[in-house]
């Protein structure tokens, strides 16, 4: 669950209540952080030595952009290695092996409130475009108690969040599709704008997928990786009990509102493996999981990962 609250840029991620959730400060486009277009950078040579999984991504798509190693002058006698710029941020390269061939590759999530629009991508001076298109996200109505009507946060838990997004291990953990965090439907998809007790959030949208699991159904691991928070004692007022898993590359994947987190920071855990209990702890209005998968501190949509993990 995240706020209307136009609070400074510091990445609260908040993803909550039937979640509201909070959609990472860092990226919280519910939270005065805007996206326009991205800085023009000079189209100083061909991209056909870059490759772009998908050039017409939608809002809240993960794109993943691949460059030949030869192609790069830079990364070879200590110079450092370009990074990959789009949408007014730029991306760590990490480097992998591909049929045979020295590559370098990176991640990002097209922001849910990136504005429509042809944008250029740059990695040193090879360069490519792509095209964001409007995913048409759904709008919702709640109704929440004056209790639960608020985004107040316990002291360290903003903090707590945003360093667990920011994780940007080297390595990449999971081989493919990631697997879905609960066998519970799904009550609330990704993307949605809300209205609360009849007023309009208009900076915010839903980081996350809120799947109805009852209190006390298992909470499993999306993907294998390394835990970053585990956050139990209902000592967090937002985002209450909850765990965030390292995936690798700057993947972080969050689940939200436990009634019981089962594991510890450092621990290594496997796809499937059960991490927690679902609860309504924190700002939910009645049991279930708020479970988001960040890329770079941005919000993506879970559904892509289930269906087609880069």
């Amino acid at each position: 669950m995240s706020s209307s609250l136009q609070l400074k840029a510091i990445f609260l991620p908040a993803l909550l209540a039937l979640s509201l959730t909070a959609p990472a400060w860092s990226q919280l486009p519910g939270r005065g952080l805007s996206y326009g277009p991205a800085t023009a950078l000079e189209d100083t040579g061909p991209a056909k030595d870059l490759v772009i999984s998908d050039q017409i991504p939608k809002q809240g798509q993960v794109v993943q952009v691949t460059v030949e190693a030869s192609a790069l002058s830079s990364g070879a006698g200590g110079a450092a290695l370009p990074p990959l710029e789009v949408l007014g941020q730029k991306y760590k390269l990490f480097p992998a092996a591909e049929e045979g061939r020295s590559i370098y590759r990176a991640l990002f999530a097209v922001p849910v409130v990136q504005k429509p629009g042809p944008y250029k991508i740059a990695i040193g001076a090879l360069t490519g475009q792509i095209t964001v298109k409007d995913a048409h996200f759904q709008v919702q109505r709640l109704s929440l108690p004056s209790s639960k009507n608020n985004f107040v946060t316990a002291p360290g838990e903003e903090e707590a969040v945003e360093k667990a997004k920011s994780t940007l291990s080297p390595e990449r953990f999971w081989s493919e599709n990631f697997v879905k965090p609960s066998h519970a439907r799904t009550s609330a998809p990704f993307g949605i704008r809300r209205i609360v007790n009849g007023k309009l959030l208009s900076d915010y949208f839903h980081s996350g997928l809120d799947f109805a699991g009852f209190a006390g159904s298992p909470i499993y691991a999306t993907a294998p990786g390394t835990v970053v928070l585990a956050q139990g004692g209902g000592v967090f007022k937002l985002h209450g009990n909850m765990v965030a898993i390292d995936h690798g590359q700057g993947v972080v994947s969050f689940y939200i509102h436990m009634q019981k987190v089962l594991v510890k920071t450092g621990q290594v855990v496997k796809a499937g493996e059960q991490i927690g209990l679902v609860g309504q702890t924190g700002r939910a209005n009645g049991p279930h999981l708020h479970f988001s998968i960040y890329v770079n501190k941005v919000a993506s949509s879970p559904l892509q990962w289930f269906t087609s993990a880069l």
